[in-house]
C-alpha cells in the first residue's frame, strides 16, 4: 500500500445520511467518515491506472451506507479490490499497514477460485486488531474476465450480539458456529466463533488458531457427527468439558457455517423444579379467583348488554347512511357518532374515507395528466430517410416511468443525418419522468450547438445534467448517428449497454461499444465517438433497455439477450416496426402472470 493514503472523495458529493449512534457504537471506531470510502493502491500501481475504475465504483457508498444500517452490529468493514491494485474500504478513516496486499489475503485468493459466495476462516483484521471473517465473492467485468474481489468483513464477538439468555440458565451456556471438516473418510468439527470470542495475542498476518469440537461421550458425540454430515438439525444430551449438558444444533448441507448451542444441563432442571414449584403454588389460587371473574363478567356483559342495545342502533345507521352517500361519490360525506367507544373510533376512521379518496383522485388525474404529457414526448412516428427503415416502442410499468428514446433530425445542419438516441433513467414514476423531460430538452441543445460531434454532445449534455440533478439521480445512453449517404451508422455510450448489430451476410453478431460513463454522475468526463461502421442491406441495428433482458417469469428466469436476438431474427423480413412489437409481444409473454417490474424499450434500425 502506497505510503499516502488518497481520500476518495474528489469527485463525490457529500452522502447526506449520516450514521446513527448505533453504527457508531457497532463499529467501535472513532474517526470513520460513512459518507466517503478510502482509496488505497498497492505498491507499483499509478492513480491513472485505477482512475477509471475509481470513478465507476464511486457509486458504492450509498449502498454500502445502507448495508450498514440493516446490520449494524455485525459488519466492521466493506472493501473492494481489483486486479489493477485498487482496494476501497468503507467507511473512510482506516489504516492498513504498508506491506499489506490484499491480492495475497487468503479471502481474495478463495474468492478467485472458488464460484460462489465463499466465508475466509477467521483472522486478525490488519487496521484494527480486531477478529473477523470475510464473506467475499468474485467480480467480473462484463467481457466476462476476473477483474477482482468484494466482500464484507464481520467482527466475530458481535455475531452472538443479538442472543440474550435467560439468566436463569445463562451461566456456563456458549454459543458457538461451527464448520465441517473432512479430513480423508473422518469428520471433525472446528469452532468456527464463539460468544465471549477473546485471543490475548493477534498479528494481522498471522492464522487464528481454531479449537476442534469434541466430547467425553464419544458414543454420543459420533452420533452428533453423524447428524452434522447429513445436514440433520437436533438436541442431544452429553458432556461437554466434563459438565453434563444439552446441545441444540440447527444444521444443513446447503451452508459452511451451522449453530450450536450447548447449556449445562443442572442449569435447565434447576430452572424446571423453580417452574414447577411456582405453577403448584399458584394453580389453587388461580382457579379461584378465575371462578369468580368469570361470574363478575357475566354479570356485567349482561346488564351492559341490556342498557346499550338500543344505544347500537342509531350509530349504526348513521353510519350506513354515511357510507351510502360516500358511494355514490359525495366525499364530504361524514357520520355522526358521539358514543365514545368504539363505534366512534370506527365512525373517525371513517370521515377520513372521504378526504383521502378525494386526494387520490386528484393523484389519478395527475398521474393520468403526467402519462398523456410525456407519451407527447415521445417521438409520434419515426423519421423516413432513405435506405433505413427506424422504428421505436416504449412500454412503461408505471403511469409514468424513465425510459426515453428520440430520433432528431436538423435539416439546417445536416440533411442527410439522424440521431436515434435511448436512454434509460433510474428509477421510475414521475420522478424518473420530469428528469426524462428535462434531459430531452438538454440534449436537443446540446446537438443544436455541437453540430453532431457525438464526443462534443455527450461532454456539453452530461456536464448540463450533473449541475441539474442529485447525486444518486442519473441516465444511461445510446446515441446512434445515421449517415444517409454513406449508409454508415456511427456511436457513443453513457454507461448504456452497447447496441447490437446483427449482420444478414453470415449472421454475425457485433457489439457496439465505447468508452462512456454513465450520464449526471460526473462532470468533465470524456466520451469516445465510434464509427463509422458501414452497413449492408438487411442489417439490423438493435438498442433496447434492461427491462427486455432483465424481465423475469414466475421460475425467476431472465428473458434474456439470446432469446431477444432469437425473436429478431426469426422476424427479421418483417417491418422495423413490427419487429419491435413482437419483442415486446415476447417480453410480455415470458412474463406470465407477474406484473411489469421496468420500462420497456427497444429501437430497431433496419438497413433496406
Amino acid at each position: 500500500i502506497s505510503d499516502q493514503t488518497i481520500g476518495f472523495d474528489q469527485n463525490l458529493a457529500p452522502f447526506p445520511l449520516l450514521p446513527t449512534e448505533a453504527s457508531k457504537l457497532a463499529f467501535r471506531t472513532n474517526g470513520m467518515d460513512y459518507r466517503r470510502q478510502n482509496l488505497f493502491l498497492t505498491q507499483g500501481t499509478s492513480w491513472g491506472i485505477v482512475k477509471k475504475s475509481a470513478g465507476q465504483l464511486a457509486g458504492l457508498t450509498h449502498a454500502y451506507h445502507r448495508l450498514n444500517e440493516m446490520s449494524l452490529y455485525t459488519i466492521l468493514w466493506h472493501h473492494t479490490s481489483l486486479e489493477n491494485g485498487l482496494h476501497l474500504t468503507y467507511p473512510a478513516g482506516n489504516v492498513l499497514p504498508k506491506e499489506f496486499d490484499p491480492m495475497k489475503r487468503n479471502w481474495y485468493l478463495l474468492a478467485k477460485s472458488t464460484p460462489g459466495i465463499v466465508w475466509s476462516e477467521p483472522y486478525t483484521d490488519a487496521s484494527t486488531g480486531d477478529p473477523i471473517l470475510t464473506i467475499s465473492t468474485a467480480v467480473y467485468s462484463p467481457d466476462g474476465r476476473f477483474a477482482g474481489v468484494t466482500g464484507i468483513d464481520m467482527y466475530l464477538p458481535s455475531i452472538f450480539d443479538w442472543l440474550q439468555l435467560n439468566p436463569a440458565w445463562s451461566e456456563g451456556a456458549e454459543g458457538m458456529l461451527i464448520a465441517r471438516i473432512r479430513e480423508g473418510d473422518s469428520l471433525r468439527i472446528q469452532i468456527f466463533a464463539r460468544m465471549n470470542y477473546q485471543e490475548d495475542s493477534r498479528h494481522w498476518d498471522k492464522p487464528l488458531e481454531l479449537e476442534s469440537l469434541k466430547s467425553e461421550d464419544t458414543a454420543l458425540f459420533a452420533g452428533f457427527l453423524a447428524d452434522v454430515a447429513a445436514g440433520k438439525s437436533g438436541i442431544r444430551i452429553m458432556r461437554y468439558k466434563g459438565r453434563k449438558s444439552i446441545w441444540t444444533y440447527q444444521t444443513s448441507l446447503d451452508y459452511q457455517i451451522n449453530t450450536l448451542m450447548i447449556v449445562p444441563y443442572d442449569n435447565y432442571m434447576h430452572l424446571v423444579d423453580q417452574t414447577e414449584k411456582i405453577i403448584w403454588r399458584n394453580s389453587q389460587d388461580f382457579l379461584i379467583y378465575s371462578v369468580m371473574i368469570g361470574l363478575l363478567v357475566i354479570v356485567v356483559v349482561v346488564i351492559v348488554s341490556v342498557k346499550r342495545a338500543k344505544s347500537f342502533t342509531d350509530p349504526i345507521n348513521n353510519l350506513a347512511l354515511a357510507g351510502k352517500s360516500l358511494s355514490e361519490g359525495d366525499y364530504d360525506a361524514q357520520a355522526r357518532v358521539n358514543t365514545g367507544d368504539e363505534l366512534q373510533q370506527l365512525a373517525e376512521v371513517f370521515n377520513q374515507i372521504g378526504p383521502k379518496l378525494r386526494e387520490h383522485e386528484k393523484m389519478q388525474n395527475a398521474l393520468e395528466l403526467a402519462r398523456i404529457v410525456q407519451q407527447r414526448l415521445l417521438p409520434k412516428e419515426a423519421p423516413k430517410i432513405e435506405g433505413f427503415d427506424i422504428a421505436g416502442l416504449c412500454k412503461y410499468s408505471d403511469e409514468t416511468g424513465g425510459d426515453y428514446y428520440d430520433f432528431i433530425q436538423f435539416d439546417e445542419i445536416d440533411p442527410d443525418k439522424v440521431s436515434v438516441i435511448l436512454g434509460d433513467v433510474t428509477g421510475h414514476g414521475i420522478g424518473a419522468a420530469l428528469l426524462m423531460a428535462s434531459a430531452r430538452s438538454m440534449l436537443r441543445n446540446a446537438i443544436r450547438h455541437n453540430a453532431y460531434d457525438l464526443s462534443k454532445i455527450m461532454y456539453t449534455f452530461n456536464n448540463e445534467l450533473t449541475a441539474d440533478t442529485d447525486p444518486d439521480k442519473f441516465i444511461t445512453l445510446f446515441y446512434a448517428l445515421l449517415d444517409r449517404k454513406g449508409k454508415t451508422i456511427s456511436w457513443a455510450t453513457g454507461g448504456h449497454d452497447p447496441a447490437i448489430l446483427l449482420k444478414k451476410s453470415g449472421g454475425e453478431t457485433i457489439m457496439l461499444k465505447s468508452e462512456g460513463v454513465p450520464m449526471g454522475f460526473v462532470p468533465n468526463m470524456n466520451f469516445e465517438q465510434a464509427g463509422p461502421l458501414e452497413m449492408q442491406s438487411g442489417d439490423i441495428v438493435v438498442i433496447g433497455t434492461d427491462g427486455i433482458w432483465e424481465a423475469e417469469n414466475e421460475a425467476e428466469e431472465m428473458f434474456g439477450k439470446e432469446r431477444m436476438m432469437k425473436v429478431i431474427s426469426e422476424n427479421s423480413h418483417h417491418s422495423a416496426h413490427q419487429i419491435c412489437e413482437k419483442v415486446v409481444e415476447e417480453v410480455i409473454a415470458h412474463c406470465g402472470q407477474l406484473p411489469q417490474e421496468d420500462d420497456i424499450t427497444i429501437i430497431i434500425i433496419k438497413t433496406t
